[in-house]
This record gives structure tokens, sequence and C-alpha cells, in this order.
């Protein structure tokens, strides 16, 4: 998709969870990281955020050239097949895009410094989209992200995935919003038919702090 397009989208959505990525910097040892690596970093408002915080190495990768910013840190590359070694892992709306969760983080578990941890500043679960009048949004754009390769599931079952390959909860929780018009735009990205007016969408956010 053209980032374009793709990058107001984010910017709405990364100034909207503003309160929720300080309430997990608090928790994050930040003074004594010395290396952040963010697997699927995008346009990198997360990686520009945390550097502002801490004097650690950061380094992002993501598989598409198009959308990195051009500054260093930034590079393009596979997570997936290169787990790089650092203190600190570092994702946001990234799990969607793993197709199979649990034997990519036993690498990243091995590639962690001893006393590591894996900050997950959000991921949708998909499955527990609220829609009220029931139109059919939530399942269109579920059939259309699947189609286009992600995984839908992954958000509402991090837990599972993260204690199956040998880390440890330390924080975690959840934010969803009340029923409210969505991102129309957002929405027909993935969805080329939607019904007018939309009906009033509810989203569910879960986050967490895990360690080695």
């Amino acid at each position: 998709m053209e980032i374009r397009i793709l990058s107001p989208i984010y910017e709405r959505q990364f100034g909207e969870l503003g309160p929720l990525r300080r309430h997990i910097c608090s928790m994050l040892p930040l003074g004594g990281i010395r290396s952040i690596f963010e697997p699927g970093c995008g346009s990198g408002l997360l990686g520009g955020e945390l550097r502002r915080l801490t004097d650690a190495v950061y380094t992002g990768m993501d598989i598409d050239p198009e959308i990195l910013p051009r500054e260093p840190g930034f590079v393009r590359g596979d997570a997936l097949r290169n787990p790089q070694p650092a203190d600190l892992y570092a994702t946001s709306f990234f799990f969607s895009s793993i197709p199979r969760p649990l034997p990519w983080l036993r690498r990243v578990r091995r590639a962690l410094a001893p006393g590591g941890m894996f900050a997950v500043f959000g991921e949708y679960d998909y499955e527990s989209i609220g829609e009220s009048p029931d139109r059919g949004v939530a399942a269109a754009l579920r059939a259309a992200l699947e189609r286009e390769g992600l995984a839908t599931t992954h958000g509402g079952r991090l837990d599972g995935f993260f204690d199956r390959a040998g880390f440890r909860k330390s924080a975690g929780g959840e934010i969803r919003g009340g029923f409210r018009e969505p991102d129309r735009e957002f929405l027909a990205l993935h969805v080329p038919v939607l019904p007018d007016p939309l009906p009033r969408m509810s989203w569910r956010i879960v986050w967490g702090v895990w360690k080695k």
C-alpha cells in the first residue's frame, strides 16, 4: 500500500495511544538498556520516541523499504528470519505479520541478552472487535486481512505464545474504547464495499512486557 495513504493512518493511531506508551515505558529500565531492536518498525514512530527517551543503540528493521525512514538506525531486512541481539525487543502491531509466533519467539529469547525484555506496545485482538449494529464489517475486515496474509487471531493469544516460548510476564493489560465511529479510511484500505453509515465499533488492544 502506498506510504502516502498509510502514514496519516499510522500517525493518528500513534497519537491516540500516547498514554499507553508512556505507561509501558514507565515499566522499562530505559536508563540501563544498551540496545533496542524493533522488528517491523514501519515508518519509525515508535523508534523515534524510544530514541528520545534513552541513549541505547536503536535498530529498527522492516521488510518494506518504501516505508522506512531515510535515517541511521533504520534498516531493511526480514526480522523473522534474522532476530538481532538486543537488551530490549519492542514491537507495535507486529504479531499479525508473524505466521508462526512460537518458534520465532524462541529464537528471539536466545538472541536477547541475559535479563533481556520484550515489550509489546500494542496489538489488535481482531477476534474481539465489537460492532453496533452488526453489519458484517468486523467479519469482512478479518477476512480481508487474512487474504492479505495477516494472522487475525494472534493478538488475543500473546500470553500463550510468550509463556510457551519460555518468557515470564512482568506486566500487561488491555485497553478497549467504547463504541464509536471507526476510521473509514483504514477500513477502506481492506474492505472495498462498506455500509453507509458505518456501524459504531469498539477495538481491543492488548499490551505486555515479558522477561527472558
